[in-house]
């Protein structure tokens, strides 16, 4: 006792909270693209273009350019006119096949598969 108060020890059961360092490993950032809602702003707009070039002048790969494919673009026309057009109706074909499936996608799934995807061949 000391000047007539009565102090007494005792402890705490509070303990801080148990933090671990752990950190959970974030994705990277192509897994996690933002939600588009409108697929004119990201590239739609360039469905019809491609998909009606490809079908009338397919042999010559402008639908690939329209897309911003200048490897694929430039293969097909480089087969069509070094074959002095022998090989321009196997070209046309793959034009013709590549216009009707831009045009039967949807926009956001066209957006996703040739725009964001970058895929170049059918």
């Amino acid at each position: 006792m000391i000047s007539g108060k009565q102090t007494t020890a005792y402890q705490s059961d509070y303990q801080p909270p148990f933090e671990s360092a752990y950190q959970p490993i974030q994705p990277p950032a192509y897994y996690a693209q933002p939600q588009l809602d409108d697929w004119q702003k990201a590239g739609a707009d360039k469905k019809i273009i491609a998909g009606i070039l490809g079908i009338v002048v397919g042999a010559f790969g402008i639908h690939k350019f329209v897309l911003g494919y200048q490897r694929e673009g430039l293969i097909m026309l480089l087969v069509s006119l070094l074959s002095c057009g022998t090989l321009a109706g196997v070209m046309h074909v793959i034009g013709i096949v590549e216009g009707i499936m831009y045009l039967t996608k949807s926009d956001e799934e066209f957006v996703r598969t040739y725009v964001q995807g970058r895929k170049g061949w059918f």
